[in-house]
């Protein structure tokens, strides 16, 4: 019999209604901590935060699966299911999340400035946020992020739940095969689920451009063009089940045999649904981006950059500052290319010249690609050679650099990282596309590996994982701003530390990195509040930045599924570089390079209000002293 989607919902609130009946019966005690805080409070936080966790992971199976934990740790044998996708679930989420808001706000407060303070504050925050943007009624909303689509082209069942089975479900011992085809049993039932909440939400007035639905459409019907035994999630099971520990051939056989089937008899007339529904659809959408023609539609855009940005600024005073920025980093690319020899023509003439220099673009071959990647591990050995420079915490997870497979090409991102699993099962991973070489001048490579990798990306998740003190439910929201503000710090930081002083044509790559960071401001604000037109917020952002236009469109065509989160990576570095020139007014020569990365990373992921007072008190106790 397989799993139904019920079970992990009774066991969602069980867990939580569990976790938190015993809280005010936690013994008393004059006791405090090590930051002051009585221990009957502190007894009491730790409660509320495992509850908070078990409640979350018990909702979203999957994510318990990509996190690489235990049924220990979740409470329930959770590889067996998939998230419910369904709109009853939808509503249920917001139900459960607004309990754990009356219960956050129950809590004892820990002693001021303590560690758990800031937990309480960031998941707090977490939920807040969430709640606001649930309001919405429609797309999808997590813990500090939100997607205005149940579905798009870069997410959604009929994606995530193939990336989920091929890339990160176990298959160590034979209940894992077993869990494997039941996941694939619930998977039709997944894909209906999201087909009939896009239905109801375009209803509604809030749909995907036409242009989007194109590419959807497309994607939906490609994962069904392939004979069933033959397909990536039959080959995925059938290569890993050779190793799977006290599993028979016999057995082996029948649940290889019982996939094949799912796949051709339910999952792929569910791909065809959607396909179906993707090109039905076309008809009534908008041919242009912008949430402002939803319902309430200029709300949920602001709500989204408060979200994201943390900052109070306007989409008005965010896109001013981004034709800023764009002005000042342009002059500082005009001095570059200069001293590079590049003199003739404007700045994104000379930028596009350079990328078509002879040894720019690596060969669209395997040996190509395999020097490409080559290249960018050397990059990423010379800034661990610089991190005693950057942290005093040696970082133990490791980091690997690969090519997206080709079967995810058509959906995936140009570039992203994947942080490690809780079991060392998988280390921290930085995939690139290479679907098109011409993206990836060679020029480019250095800044991509230090803002995904070290000091970036991995860096500041490798740590936040080997933070003992950090709860479960801290590693499990990520603050955009705070995230990617530090990604594309680590790409100043990387020219501070003389990471490009070797290599001017790569610093030219920084440059050229910053002014697309500031020109995304402009460009996702000119979609979402000035009514830009898919064409025109292309044009833009391949002039001010010389990147092929190709290149341009598909990042046009992510903020428009994805609106205000551009604006985080800008607005995120801004504040810390504004904290660490703060710092080094205040404390003068004892200002410590290392010490400031420290106080920011070991926190973890957190608003950057949360982050500010931080550093406060951090360079305060310094003065103290």
């Amino acid at each position: 019999m397989f799993p139904t989607r019920s079970q992990p919902f009774l066991i969602r609130r069980r867990t939580f209604l569990a976790g938190t009946a015993g809280l005010a019966l936690s013994a008393c005690g004059p006791q405090l901590d090590d930051a002051g805080t009585p221990r009957r409070i502190a007894r009491q936080v730790d409660q509320t935060l495992q509850s908070i966790a078990r409640t979350e992971l018990a909702a979203d199976p999957e994510l318990a699966t990509r996190l690489g934990l235990t049924e220990e740790q979740v409470g329930y044998d959770f590889n067996r299911y998939l998230t419910d996708r369904s709109q009853a679930a939808y509503e249920r989420n917001r139900v459960s999340r607004l309990e754990i808001l009356e219960a956050l706000s129950k809590t004892p407060r820990p002693a001021e400035g303590s560690s758990q303070a800031r937990h309480l504050d960031t998941v707090t925050a977490a939920y807040e946020t969430a709640e606001t943007l649930f309001v919405a009624g429609h797309g999808q909303t997590g813990l500090g992020i939100s997607y205005p689509y149940v579905m798009d082209h870069m997410r959604g069942a009929y994606i995530d739940v193939p990336d989920l089975l091929t890339r990160s479900h176990p298959f160590r011992k034979a209940p894992d095969a077993a869990a494997y085809v039941d996941r694939l049993a619930q998977f039709a039932d997944a894909l209906d689920d999201e087909r009939r909440r896009m239905n109801a939400d375009a209803q509604a007035g809030v749909l995907p451009p036409d242009f989007i639905l194109v590419r959807m459409a497309g994607l939906a019907t490609a994962f069904a063009g392939t004979p069933a035994a033959s397909h990536v999630l039959v080959t995925t099971m059938e290569s890993q089940l050779a190793g799977v520990e006290g599993l028979s051939s016999g057995d082996a056989s029948a649940l290889l045999a019982k996939a094949t089937g799912l796949v051709g008899d339910r999952i792929f007339p569910a791909y065809q649904r959607l396909a179906s529904d993707f090109h039905t659809l076309q008809k009534s959408a908008p041919s242009e981006p912008g949430v402002w023609q939803h319902p309430d539609g200029d709300a949920y855009y602001d709500a989204s950059l408060a979200a994201y940005t943390d900052e109070g600024l306007t989409a008005e005073q965010l896109h001013a500052l981004g034709l800023a920025e764009v002005d000042r980093l342009t002059a500082d690319l005009q001095l570059a290319l200069f001293d590079a020899g590049l003199t003739e023509g404007s700045v994104t003439a000379r930028l596009q010249m350079l990328a078509a220099q002879p040894g720019q673009v690596y060969p669209d071959t395997p040996e190509g690609r395999q020097a490409l990647l080559d290249r960018m591990r050397a990059h990423l050995a010379d800034a661990e050679a610089a991190l005693p420079r950057i942290v005093s915490t040696p970082v133990r997870t490791p980091v690997a650099i690969r090519a997206v497979p080709d079967f995810l090409t058509a959906s995936a991102p140009a570039a992203f990282y994947s942080a490690a699993t809780a079991d060392g099962s998988a280390p921290g991973l930085f995939e690139i596309n290479l679907s098109d070489m011409t993206d990836w001048p060679d020029f480019t490579l250095a800044t991509l590996v230090f803002h995904e990798t070290v000091p970036g990306h991995h860096l500041e998740s490798a740590l936040t994982a080997e933070q003992a003190h950090l709860p479960l439910i801290r590693q499990m929201i990520w603050n955009v701003a705070y995230g990617e503000g530090w990604g594309v710090y680590a790409e100043t930081l990387a020219d501070e530390l003389g990471l490009y002083q070797d290599d001017p044509i790569s610093r030219i790559g920084y440059l050229q990195s910053l002014l697309f960071r500031a020109a995304r401001l402009v460009a996702d604000t000119g979609i979402h509040r000035l009514h830009w037109t898919r064409k025109q917020a292309t044009d833009y952002l391949v002039a001010a930045t010389g990147q092929p236009d190709s290149q341009m469109a598909q990042e046009v065509d992510r903020y428009t599924v994805w609106p205000g989160q551009a604006a985080a990576y800008w607005i995120g570095r801004k504040r810390i570089l504004d904290l660490k020139e703060r710092a080094e007014r205040v404390l003068g020569p004892d200002f410590d390079f290392v010490e400031f990365h420290d106080a920011i990373l070991t926190g973890g992921p957190r608003p950057l209000s949360i982050l500010e007072n931080d550093i406060e008190r951090w360079y305060a106790a310094k003065i103290r002293k």
